[in-house]
């Protein structure tokens, strides 16, 4: 099995991007290209980051999801994380990632969130 899969699922003018595996420097890549491509596909929306099954993340991975908010932001749409386990919320806790990348318990809450809303766990 790869260290990591991502499979999009649309939901009306969302993308929801469903992540299974580990994102550090042997995923990046694929990572940066998933996320840009789903941000391409949904100018003025939102991507919602499912991290449900997301394992491990390290500052590789951290960097891509700053650049993708970043690119979210200029392309008027938003980009959040939904569901993260406890290991992968403290990481964004303590790197203060979740100040800036909003954060949501569920992919639900994120997707009924008002666009630019702010954290919602």
């Amino acid at each position: 099995m790869p260290a990591l899969k991502i499979t999009p699922r649309p939901h009306d003018d969302a993308l929801v991007l469903v992540i299974d595996g580990e994102i550090d420097m042997a995923t990046e890549q694929l990572f940066h290209k998933a996320l840009s491509a789903a941000i391409d596909k949904r100018p003025d929306g939102r991507v919602v980051l499912d991290c449900a099954r997301l394992s491990f993340i390290d500052s590789s991975g951290l960097r891509v999801l700053i650049q993708g908010h970043r690119m979210a932001k200029q392309n008027h749409s938003t980009v959040s994380v939904a569901a993260p386990i406890d290991r992968v919320a403290q990481v964004l806790r303590v790197t203060a990632i979740d100040t800036r990348v909003p954060v949501f318990g569920t992919v639900d809450a994120a997707l009924a969130a008002p666009m630019g809303s702010p954290n919602g766990a």
